[in-house]
């Protein structure tokens, strides 16, 4: 895959990874305990939610290479499985892609 795909898959991620700080925003007004996240996959048609903990998706969220994604819905050219869950599975980018992703991670700044 070159690197003009690689960067693709990480802007589509980021994107729905964007999408997902907004509701954490929302639900922590709400005092919800549990809120359903987008999965921040490649697809851009995907539209899967996944129900996780605000603790939870709070400890993924502490690293900027990271993403929340719907088991089966990984990129092993861009990126490995570093947890399970139940419903999910959080994946790690790795080589240029973790770079693309460290630049655009809303809480890098």
């Amino acid at each position: 895959m070159d690197d003009a795909s690689q960067e693709r898959i990480v802007r589509n991620e980021a994107l729905f990874r964007e999408v997902n700080e907004r509701i954490r925003d929302v639900a922590g007004r709400f005092g919800a305990d549990e809120y359903e996240f987008v999965c921040e996959c490649a697809d851009p048609d995907c539209v899967a939610r996944i129900p996780v903990e605000l603790v939870e998706y709070e400890r993924i969220r502490a690293d900027g290479r990271r993403f929340l994604v719907v088991r089966s819905h990984e990129v092993p050219d861009v990126e490995r499985v570093v947890a399970e869950g139940d419903r999910f599975v959080v994946v790690e980018k790795i080589d240029e892609a973790a770079e693309v992703a460290d630049d655009l991670d809303p809480r890098s700044d």
